[in-house]
Formats: structure tokens, sequence, C-alpha cells
């Protein structure tokens, strides 16, 4: 035998409404992870766009440390190399920091988005279950049609009887619930 509990319709429905905030707030949350995702999607064309800017400065900056080299009024110096130097460059130094902290800052967003990914998959384990609870709640509201029909059958026959009528009360599927608070209606 199944055992029963007795719980208020207040407790009851008060339950179902709070399902229904939960799955309120996690719509909310999926929205913010969904933004949150489009906001790594721009830090990775923002990375980008530094990267070729640096690239640029590199390129930028050898030139000029040829053409400096190529217009050289001091001392001739035939084996010396000027691009050996470009790694005492102040302005070199600082455009190698930039390219590592760029490429440090597509590593964040590559773990920023897998953890991302994770709480997405999260979102859509606990939309199952809140799902499941909200309808469980909802068949706990839910009782038989045919707990009514004494009641129904009583009340047709005080009708026909003060009408002085033939009345036939004919119900077709009986065995289906009903939200109690539409039965109670």
């Amino acid at each position: 035998a199944k055992e029963m509990v007795r719980v208020g319709a207040g407790l009851l429905e008060e339950l179902v409404n709070l399902a229904g905030e939960s799955s309120i707030v996690r719509a909310r949350i999926e929205q913010g992870m969904s933004d949150f995702t489009g906001a790594l999607d721009e830090m990775e064309t923002t990375i980008d766009r530094v990267r070729e800017q640096l690239r640029r400065l590199e390129m930028e900056t050898e030139a000029q440390i040829l053409f400096r080299k190529d217009t050289s009024d001091g001392p001739s110096y035939e084996d010396f190399d000027p691009l050996e130097m470009d790694r005492y460059s102040q302005l070199q130094q600082l455009s190698r920091g930039l390219t590592e902290s760029a490429s440090d800052m597509l590593n964040l967003k590559d773990t920023l988005l897998v953890k991302a990914r994770e709480s997405e998959t999260l979102l859509l384990q606990q939309a199952r279950i809140n799902t499941e609870l909200q309808e469980g709640l909802m068949r706990t509201r839910m009782v038989p049609f045919e707990r009514l029909l004494p009641r129904l059958r009583r009340v047709v026959r005080q009708v026909a009887g003060e009408l002085g009528k033939q009345v036939e009360l004919v119900v077709g599927n009986a065995e289906g619930e009903m939200d109690r608070s539409v039965l109670e209606r």
C-alpha cells in the first residue's frame, strides 16, 4: 500500500510557486552565461587585434633599426648586425612583454570558456531536475475526477427532482485527473 501524506493546499501552492521562481532565476542565469560567452568571443577578437598590432610594431621597430644603420654617420661596424641589438631595445622588450601578455590573456579566455561550458552543462542538468520537480508538484495537485461523481450525481438528481424532469448523467473518462482547484470550482 502506498503511504499517504496530507499537505495543506497553501503549502503545496507555495512549493509550486517556489519551483516556478527557481525556473525564472535559472533562465536569468542562462542569459547571463550566454552574455558571458559572447564577451569571451569579443575578448578573443580583441586579443587577435592586439597581436596583429604587436606584429606590426615589431616590423616597424626592425625597419627603424635597419634605417638607422644605413644612415649612421658614426664609426662603421661591418661585422655588427643591428638586429642583434633589438633584444636590448626597450621598445622590443615592451613589445615582447605585450605579446606574452596577449598569449596569457588567450589562455585565460580559454580557461574561462571551459568553465562557462561546464556551468552551462550544470544549468541544463538543473533545468531537467527543476522541470521534474515542477511536474511532480503539479501531479500532487491532481485528483481523480471520479471522486466528484457521487456529489455530481446527487446534484443532478436534486435538480431533476425540483424541475420534475427525467435526466441521465453520462460521464466519460471518469478515471482521468483534474487539478484540485479546478475540481473544487
